[in-house]
């Protein structure tokens, strides 16, 4: 009876194993690269009560897929290196190193780097106000 409790438990444990590495492929494979992200600045707008600038500089790694959200003031992507797609309800947009992109305030969007190899850098400035979030989730 011990034996069959020994075996039983084994294969138990052998099951579970096979189970947890299975389970761990698959994360592997659902993972998504995260953004890195450093921020430059974040001050007063002179001259402008109750406003803040904030400029960040990020680095989206290949395959990276942003979360929908929007921005209630005034932003502008100075893409650095590589092409960031930007994802809007009005289409698509490819905007490559060199180029400015101004994105529509409240305007829901999606930021990615389509690349399979090369990460995309990109420096966002963006005004808000003071204490309030600049940038907000969207569905």
């Amino acid at each position: 009876m011990n034996t069959t409790k020994l075996g039983l438990g084994l294969v138990l444990a052998g099951a579970l194993s096979l189970g947890t590495a299975f389970s761990q492929d698959a994360q592997a494979a659902e993972y998504k690269p995260k953004a890195v992200v450093k921020s430059l600045v974040e001050v007063p707008l002179a001259g402008v009560d109750g406003k803040t600038v904030i400029i960040k500089h990020f680095t989206l790694p290949a395959g990276f897929v942003g979360g929908k959200h929007f921005h209630p003031g005034p932003v502008f992507v100075y893409v650095l290196e590589g092409t960031l797609t930007v994802e809007t309800d009005s289409g698509t947009l490819k905007v490559s190193a060199g180029e400015v992109y101004q994105e529509i305030p409240r305007m829901v969007m999606r930021a990615t780097n389509i690349s399979a190899s090369e990460p995309v850098k990109i420096v966002v400035f963006q005004v808000g106000e003071t204490g309030k979030p600049m940038m907000i989730k969207a569905k």
